[in-house]
């Protein structure tokens, strides 16, 4: 029997503020009654950061520079929606506006419905995403490189938005609502395969005020707000602002609040699951993309430039029918495709077309994560630095830049803050972790070499077909 699937992927959201993992802040009522009946994992860490290598595994099913350095679905890849929609599966996809999981980066590919409210019509009024970077690109023309009045312009105009409840990004509320009214047209006889991602973790956090209460902290206002935004948009752009600790209390409770914020939007799917008379059929999964810094370590930023566990442990749930209720130790985001395929009742060589493993029947003893160091294709930069790593290989982390030679260890169980390296007190352990990133490295380099051959044996055949030859 086909089982219906929910798939739910959160931007920006780090474990270590989930309710089920141990967080003391109301933060996720809805997701830890799902973590209740359903399975958990003490760590499960990217295999890639932040969302354009991350969602290479999470809808993709490869890893994060499998088929090359190049973001998006790859071509080659056989994604998760296009495996369901194969299967025979109504499919639907909505996208909080994320702008790396458009149709301009193949994310569309096997969905019947798609919804990326940025390449489509807004259904909203206020300023969209594409308007909000118009607006910033014609601040940045009319200040004309001054830092002051660029300063001024940026304060004003975030305070503007705060007031007035505007971000360059779709709300959770916005996206539910399509998805639900999605779920309400599906023709239940047939199975279907939805997939939401929420943006409303991620920079920068507005949270409407009654998402606020839960926490306690009354005092803060839109002012403060537009205020904490504009001096985390500092801290994103590496300019050295000291945040005093009052502020750093309200950011992160404004951050605990959005999170919150997607609780209760997971928490009406849920109901509508429930209320379609499919919640016992269903398998729902919950998984974060990324975390992201909260001052953790000096900074505000999840781009490839650090892999603290704040950025790359992640929270997971799967809940459904045959999924004990039960944690398990590790988990990585490339195996959360095949894990689904498989829960789904779907056929074992739709499962094994995945680069990983069904969680329920292997799970990875390390985590290998693997980035291009300091990447930033929105602005062409740095493509061809050389590799950001880390092994996760409990209680044990090792991270290695390969463009500034530097290599650190930590022990998580004693630090998991990761703010006392003791790589030279550790040199066998170094040498271990070192030996287990170089294998991963070959394993991703020879797969690598693979496809490219097959990729030249498909175009040159098509080459001689049009030309007659065969």
């Amino acid at each position: 029997m086909k089982r219906n699937i929910v798939y739910v992927t959160v931007d920006s959201i780090r474990a270590d503020h989930i309710g089920y993992a141990g967080y003391d802040e109301p933060t996720t009522p809805n997701i830890d009654e799902l973590a209740a009946e359903g399975t958990t994992y003490s760590r499960t860490i990217a295999n890639g950061i932040p969302t354009y290598y991350s969602f290479k595994s999470l809808l993709g099913g490869v890893r994060s520079l499998s088929h090359g350095r190049d973001i998006g679905l790859p071509r080659d890849a056989t994604s998760l929606a296009e495996t369901f929609d194969r299967a025979g599966y109504e499919t639907a996809g909505f996208n909080a506006g994320n702008p790396w999981l458009t149709r301009n980066y193949g994310y569309h590919r096997g969905f019947d419905t798609f919804r990326d409210f940025m390449t489509d019509e807004s259904d909203e009024p206020g300023v969209s995403g594409d308007t909000f970077e118009q607006l910033k690109q014609f601040c940045k023309n009319a200040v004309d490189g001054s830092d002051w009045l660029t300063d001024k312009l940026g304060f004003a105009g975030r305070l503007f938005c705060a007031i007035n409840g505007h971000i360059p990004l779709e709300t959770a509320e916005t996206v539910t609502e399509r998805a639900t009214d999605w779920l309400a047209r599906t023709d239940t006889d047939q199975p279907f395969f939805l997939w939401i991602h929420y943006m409303d973790p991620h920079y920068p956090w507005v949270p409407p005020s009654e998402y606020l209460t839960p926490f306690g902290d009354d005092d803060i206002s839109t002012y403060d707000i537009g205020r904490l935004w504009h001096l985390v948009a500092h801290l994103h752009e590496d300019d050295a602002t000291d945040v005093a600790d009052r502020d750093l209390e309200k950011i992160r409770t404004l951050y605990d609040a959005e999170i919150r914020r997607t609780d209760t939007a997971i928490g009406r799917v849920v109901n509508e699951l429930k209320r379609q008379g499919v919640y016992d059929e269903t398998v729902i999964s919950i998984v974060g993309d990324h975390g992201t810094e909260l001052y953790d370590h000096g900074g505000f930023s999840h781009g490839p430039r650090t892999l603290f566990d704040e950025i790359v442990d992640v929270p997971l749930v799967f809940k459904g029918p045959e999924i004990p209720a039960t944690e398990y130790d590790a988990a990585q985001l490339v195996d959360v495709p095949p894990t689904l395929a498989s829960k789904a009742g779907l056929s074992q060589e739709a499962v094994a077309a995945f680069e990983g493993d069904d969680l329920f029947e292997r799970r990875p003893n390390g985590v290998t994560t693997e980035v291009v160091y300091d990447y930033d294709p929105a602005l062409e930069k740095n493509r061809d630095n050389g590799l950001l790593q880390a092994r996760t290989r409990w209680p044990w982390k090792l991270v290695r830049n390969l463009e500034t030679d530097e290599t650190q260890l930590y022990h998580l169980e004693s630090d998991p803050r990761e703010h006392d390296e003791v790589s030279e007190a550790h040199p066998e352990t170094v040498r271990e972790l070192d030996a287990e990133l170089d294998e991963s490295r070959r394993a991703v380099a020879r797969r690598n070499e693979t496809l490219a051959e097959k990729r030249w044996v498909r175009e040159r055949l098509a080459t001689l077909r049009d030309e007659s030859v065969v």
